[in-house]
């Protein structure tokens, strides 16, 4: 994730120069389509009375509501830090399995990330990694790992840097390819090496690469849904947040 942090960090200030490029020469090619950048809450009606709702800290309000659809859960959500305002939604479909989540992780009560499953197996990301409260990152997964990144870097919701993770290297190390010139396309010469513009060791090339704390919570999605809820008077039992981390 450090190599991820970088890289937009990096392309956003290269993007920032494209921009004014792009305006010069005269807009972007008619036949690039912009993304849609809006950020979707699916309902999850935590205030139905048949909810079940689970007060995990006893401190009288619930914790993880879950919603049902006939006899099977069809959502759930989640408090993880115990302040009364949830912080996940996981959706499960008829087979019982995670099909999609929702989460807020800096606690302002928007949805930052929405993570799309097919067969319980994670299959797209769409995050919001700026505070303006649309999308500009998309991750598309191929058999539960990430094979290919879009990414707007600079709000105009036009793709304009290509994330290319090379079969060999670890996914921290991507090749990141540019749209300088606004034309909705990479440009020759505008890539940027992650790995070698930090300096990274070639060893890590091809290494396996750890999970990520982020990647490592989506992961234990289906734990988080499936398991029991624990009694409140246990002292033993675990928190939301304990979920989350496993």
């Amino acid at each position: 994730m450090r190599g991820h942090a970088f890289g937009w960090i990096l392309l956003g200030a290269l993007a920032g120069c494209g921009a004014q490029s792009a305006g010069q020469r005269g807009g972007r090619h008619p036949k690039v389509d912009p993304k849609d950048t809006r950020i979707v809450h699916e309902e999850c009606d935590v205030g139905d009375d048949a909810a079940s709702k689970e007060d995990i800290n006893a401190d009288g309000k619930p914790d993880r509501i879950t919603v049902g659809a006939g006899s099977r859960p069809a959502c759930r959500a989640l408090d993880f830090n115990f302040d009364g305002v949830m912080d996940a939604w996981v959706y499960l479909d008829s087979q019982g399995q995670v099909r999609r989540r929702e989460s807020d992780f800096d606690r302002d009560g928007r949805v930052d990330e929405v993570a799309l499953y097919k067969a319980g197996l994670l299959a797209e990301r769409q995050r919001a990694t700026t505070l303006i409260g649309r999308l500009d990152t998309w991750e598309y997964y191929t058999s539960g790992k990430v094979s290919r990144t879009e990414r707007d870097s600079n709000g105009d919701a036009y793709v304009d840097q290509w994330w290319e993770y090379v079969a060999e290297r670890s996914t921290e190390c991507p090749l990141i390819h540019s749209d300088i010139d606004g034309d909705g396309r990479p440009d020759p010469g505008a890539t940027v090496d992650i790995c070698r513009e930090q300096h990274t060791p070639e060893a890590r090339d091809g290494a396996d690469s750890a999970s990520s704390p982020l990647e490592e919570g989506v992961e234990a999605v289906p734990t988080e849904v499936d398991a029991p809820a624990p009694a409140a008077a246990d002292p033993a039992a675990s928190s939301p947040a304990q979920e989350g981390q496993q």
